[in-house]
């Protein structure tokens, strides 16, 4: 399904069906686990890249309620994702949204898993969905953690928490999800909970290296790509997210084509390109326009763990706001991420190599948890206006900026 339709979905129907349901709770409660968490489920469904930013409230998790078991429900576009976390495959439950038939049936098959499982304890890491919201609810978990909106008006989800968390806007995700992982183990109460610090180490984040043969591999994909390239020539990779599908974070393609090709002037510099397998045809006009022997094409070309090994044996990034930015964070590639619809500050990727572009224009972020990501704006100045200049210079830093 569209992500509009999803939206429109679980606005219109889940609003309805969010109160209908609390007042089934409220007739008949489900019952408060004894004890703390051993079995958690974690909801987070759209948003390949919080899969990544999630990590450090997985290791939050296991630390604060020791041996407990980590189950993930997510679409399936992160199957492979949570494969390369470490969770289980019996413990990840992918959705299937490419149809409502297809989402309701995949969805009634991982709640027959969840209660067959007796998982105690629900973290819904989605702000404001009515449908995560209620999956939590339909797992049968007595604990059930989540983004609460108390005082705000809409957002309507009912009152299907037992452990209601404030939505802070002013903090990272990453530190807003800690603040699940803490609500968690306190008791539940109608009272905000986590009131309490929160502190983000960079040792939580996912890490996930690259072995000799894997880099052999993708390097012999690169050069079946690529002819041209050489052991000498530094890869810089350009991530344009040439499909229409988040056409708002989009840098201007003629900016991604003017930037390779300045790029491309020095001899020692090669460019890849990647992309999802539906944007393999728009990077192959890409390719067309810069016009360079030294361009390799690899969109829909590598699994996701080959694509984390393409990061791992390139010296540079260049994306747009999107799930690369955060897949790249597992690794040590250096990666400049041009922000302009949301900020970086809330949703910017978690490792240390990773820096943003970003011009702060009054009306950015115009997207948002409160909009359900959505906006009305057909001019896209905030990243229109990143010059490529701009953008090559700091590109030429990162490039030295790898050991």
């Amino acid at each position: 399904m569209h992500p509009d339709a999803m939206r429109r979905i679980d606005r219109h129907a889940g609003t309805p069906l969010c109160r209908v349901v609390t007042l089934i709770e409220r007739l008949r409660p489900s019952p408060a686990p004894a004890g703390p968490p051993r079995r958690i489920l974690f909801i987070c469904l759209a948003e390949i890249g919080a899969l990544f930013i999630a990590h450090p409230a997985l290791r939050a998790a296991q630390r604060r309620f020791g041996d407990v078991e980590l189950w993930f429900m997510t679409f399936a576009t992160g199957s492979e994702a949570l494969a390369l976390m470490g969770i289980p495959a019996e413990r990840r439950l992918i959705l299937d949204p490419s149809s409502l038939g297809g989402l309701i049936g995949s969805a009634a098959k991982a709640l027959q898993r969840v209660r067959a499982a007796g998982i105690d304890t629900t973290v819904n890491l989605e702000v404001y969905a009515r449908f995560s919201t209620l999956l939590a609810w339909a797992s049968g978990a007595g604990r059930r953690v989540g983004f609460h909106r108390f005082a705000e008006e809409g957002h309507d989800l009912g009152d299907l928490l037992t452990h209601k968390v404030i939505y802070n806007p002013h903090r990272h995700v990453a530190d807003s999800y800690l603040s699940l992982v803490a609500a968690a183990a306190e008791p539940a109460s109608s009272e905000p909970r986590a009131k309490t610090a929160i502190a983000r180490t960079g040792e939580d984040r996912l890490r996930i290296l690259s072995d000799d043969a894997g880099l052999a591999a993708i390097q012999a994909k690169l050069r079946a790509a690529c002819p041209a390239l050489e052991d000498r020539h530094r890869l810089v990779i350009l991530n344009a997210n040439a499909s229409d599908l988040v056409a708002l974070r989009r840098w201007p393609d003629d900016n991604y084509v003017a930037l390779a090709k300045r790029l491309l002037e020095r001899d020692d510099i090669a460019v890849v390109l990647t992309g999802a397998p539906s944007e393999t045809g728009a990077n192959a006009g890409l390719a067309a326009r810069i016009g360079h022997p030294r361009v390799a094409n690899m969109a829909g070309r590598t699994s996701f763990r080959e694509l984390i090994d393409l990061y791992n044996a390139c010296h540079a990034m260049v994306t747009n706001d999107s799930g690369p930015a955060h897949f790249a964070s597992a690794t040590d590639l250096p990666t400049l991420v041009l922000f302009g619809p949301e900020t970086p500050d809330i949703f910017g990727p978690v490792g240390p190599r990773q820096q943003a572009l970003y011009l702060g224009l009054a009306c950015s972020p115009c997207v948002s948890v409160y909009n359900q990501k959505r906006s009305l704006c057909t001019d896209n100045l905030c990243l229109k206006d990143i010059t490529v200049d701009a953008v090559l210079a700091r590109t030429r830093a990162l490039i030295g900026d790898r050991p």
